[in-house]
C-alpha cells in the first residue's frame, strides 16, 4: 500500500515538474512587448511584478522544476524498494523509469505545449509564479552565484529577446530554411534601431539647394539638371532652409500658370526638420505618417548638418537603391597587394570589414573623416595617419571644394607603426585596435 502512495506521488511530483517546465519555455518564448501590453490599465499586477523583475522569478521557476524532478526521483526510488526490497535493483530501475519519464513528460511535451501556447500559461501561471519567488526568497539567486561567473551574471532574459531572435534567424539560414536574402532583410531592420540619421544622410556639403529669391525656372532647370525632385530653398546660407520646393509644384508653376519671375520660395512647402542623433527607425515611421519624403538634419547646434530622404532610409533595409539619374557609385578598387582604393565618403564599418578589423569611432562616420581626425587637419594629397593596425593614405581630392574624394588603405607595416609611435603623436601601448589611433602626418616633398 505504502508503494501505491509514493507512486502516485510521484506522478504528482512529475506533473508539477511538467508545468514547471512548460512554464519557463512560455516565459522564455513570451516576447516582452506582448507581455507588457498585457498588463496595461494596471490589469494582471502579479504579471506586472515579474516583468519589473524577470531574472529571479525565472530562477525560482526553474529551481521549482529541479526540486520536484529529485523529488519524483526519490519517490520512485522508494515505490520500487517497496516491492523489490534491493538498493541496487531498485536504483537501476529509478533511474531508468525517470530518464523515460523525464524526457518524455517533463522534457519534450511540455516545453512544446509551453512555447504553443505562451500567452495563456503567461496568464495563467503568473500567480504561481510569483508566490514561487516569494516562498523562495534569495535562494536561487544565491545558488546560481555560487556558480555562475560574475561575467556571465545579469545576462539572461525571462522573455524572448532580439539577440535570441536574431541568433534564430542565423541558425535557419544556416539549415537553409530561408534564404540569405531573406535572412539579411530581418538583420537589417534589427540594425535599423540602432543607426542614427546621421550615418545615412547626404552631407551638408553635397546638398543641392535652391536660392529664395531665384526664379521659379530657374530652380525648374535646377532641378531636371540635378535628377532631384525636391529641392531645400535656402536664405543667406544652407543653415537658413526657408522650406522644401517640389518639382511638381515647379512644373506646375512655370508650364501651367506661366510663373516664371516668381521667387522659389513663394513656392516651398514647410520643411521637416529632425536631429542627426535620430534613430532611423523612429524616423522612418514618422515619415510614413505625416506622408513626409525629404527631412533637413540639424545638429546639436541647430546648423544645417544635411537632409535625408526616405530612400535613404529604406536603403538601410533593402540595400542601395539607384535610379536613371543617380551617378554611378564609386566602387572599392583592390591594388593587387592586398590594400584597397576606397571612397572618403565610405562608412568606416565597410572599411574595417575588408581588413577584419573593428573600428569604432564615436566622432565620425567616414573614412575621410577618420583620416582627418587622425592628422588634426585637412587632409592633402599623400597625407597619411596609422590607424589601429591600417595606413590610409590620401590618394585624390574631388570636387570644386576639393574635399577628399578616395584613400588608400593597406595594413601598416611594423617600422611604420614605429615610425608613427616614435613622433610621440599617439600612445604607445593602445588597449585596443578601436582604441590605438596613430597619427603620422608624412606630407610630400617638393
Amino acid at each position: 500500500m505504502t508503494g501505491l502512495w509514493l507512486a502516485l506521488l510521484a506522478l504528482a511530483l512529475l506533473a508539477a515538474s511538467s508545468l514547471a517546465s512548460a512554464v519557463e519555455s512560455a516565459y522564455l518564448t513570451q516576447p516582452r512587448s506582448e507581455a507588457e501590453s498585457l498588463t496595461d490599465g494596471g490589469r494582471r499586477r502579479r504579471l506586472a511584478a515579474i516583468l519589473a523583475d524577470p531574472l529571479p522569478h525565472t530562477q525560482a521557476v526553474r529551481f521549482w522544476r529541479v526540486f520536484f524532478d529529485a523529488a519524483a526521483g526519490a519517490a520512485v526510488a522508494l515505490a520500487y524498494m517497496s516491492f523489490l526490497h534491493s538498493v541496487w535493483i531498485s536504483g537501476l530501475w529509478a533511474t531508468l523509469t525517470m530518464a523515460v519519464l523525464g524526457f518524455l513528460v517533463v522534457g519534450v511535451s511540455p516545453r512544446r505545449l509551453g512555447r504553443e501556447h505562451s500567452t495563456g500559461l503567461v496568464i495563467a501561471t503568473a500567480p504561481l509564479v510569483r508566490t514561487g519567488r516569494v516562498v523562495l526568497g534569495p535562494v536561487p539567486g544565491w545558488l546560481e552565484r555560487l556558480i555562475t561567473p560574475r561575467s556571465a551574471r545579469n545576462q539572461e532574459a525571462t522573455f524572448f529577446t532580439e539577440v535570441q531572435f536574431r541568433d534564430m534567424v542565423d541558425r535557419a539560414n544556416e539549415a537553409n530554411v530561408i534564404e540569405d536574402v531573406e535572412a539579411d532583410l530581418i538583420q537589417s531592420v534589427f540594425e535599423l534601431g540602432d543607426t542614427r540619421v546621421r550615418a545615412v544622410m547626404v552631407p551638408r556639403t553635397d546638398m543641392v539647394t535652391a536660392d529664395a529669391d531665384a526664379p521659379v525656372d530657374d530652380a525648374l532647370q535646377l532641378s531636371l539638371r540635378s535628377g532631384c525632385s525636391r529641392l531645400p530653398v535656402i536664405g543667406e546660407d544652407a543653415d537658413d532652409v526657408r522650406g522644401i520646393v517640389y518639382l511638381k509644384d515647379l512644373v506646375r508653376a512655370v508650364v501651367v500658370e506661366s510663373r516664371t519671375g516668381e521667387q522659389s520660395v513663394r513656392l516651398a512647402r514647410p520643411a521637416r526638420f529632425v536631429p542627426e542623433s535620430k534613430p532611423v527607425a523612429e524616423l522612418l515611421q514618422e515619415m510614413q505618417r505625416e506622408s513626409v519624403h525629404v527631412a533637413i538634419v540639424v545638429d546639436e547646434y541647430g546648423g544645417t548638418a544635411g537632409l535625408v530622404t526616405l530612400e535613404d532610409l529604406l536603403e538601410e533595409i533593402v540595400g542601395e537603391i539607384d535610379d536613371e539619374y543617380d551617378q554611378e557609385r564609386e566602387t572599392v578598387a583592390p591594388d593587387g597587394e592586398g590594400g584597397f582604393v576606397v571612397p572618403a565618403e565610405m562608412d568606416i564599418d565597410e572599411m574595417g570589414e575588408l581588413f577584419d578589423e573593428h573600428l569604432d569611432d564615436d566622432e565620425v562616420d567616414t573614412v575621410g573623416g577618420l583620416l582627418t581626425k587622425a592628422l588634426g587637419r585637412v587632409p592633402v594629397v599623400g597625407s597619411r595617419a596609422v590607424v589601429g593596425d591600417l595606413l590610409l593614405t590620401a590618394t585624390a581630392l574631388s570636387g570644386r571644394r576639393n574635399r577628399l574624394g578616395s584613400v588608400h588603405v593597406r595594413r601598416a607595416q611594423a617600422e611604420e607603426i614605429a615610425q608613427a609611435e616614435g613622433l610621440g603623436l599617439v600612445p604607445l601601448a593602445p588597449s585596443s585596435p578601436s582604441q590605438r589611433t596613430q597619427q603620422q602626418s608624412q606630407e610630400p616633398r617638393a
